[in-house]
């Protein structure tokens, strides 16, 4: 029986792991924490606005980059798919057996 579906593109290569990505992540933790020590210590309730401060801070540092090309690709199709795909088979150590051998 035919498939009646169709196979989603293959992710960007990157898989997300990104200079803007670890930047917003990084930011938003350490802001976090920021909060977080300053809702348990009251003498610290200073935390809480400048922890807010620098997660907004990792947001918007972190949309520059991407929009500097320093995230993922914006247009990722059909064709960056097809690209990726087939750059990725030389290193893939499936690449000899067709993919329909591995379904099950």
């Amino acid at each position: 029986m035919p498939k009646s579906y169709t196979v989603p593109p293959p992710p960007h290569h990157n898989e997300g792991k990104t200079v803007a990505a670890w930047t917003m992540n990084l930011g938003i933790v350490l802001g976090s924490l920021g909060i977080a020590i300053g809702m348990v210590a009251s003498a610290l309730s200073i935390l809480i606005w400048v922890g807010a401060g620098v997660v907004l801070l990792a947001i918007l540092i972190g949309a520059a980059l991407s929009l500097t090309g320093r995230g993922q690709p914006r247009r990722y199709g059909a064709a960056q798919a097809a690209a990726t795909a087939a750059d990725g088979s030389a290193r893939n150590a499936r690449s000899g057996r067709p993919a329909e051998a591995d379904a099950r």
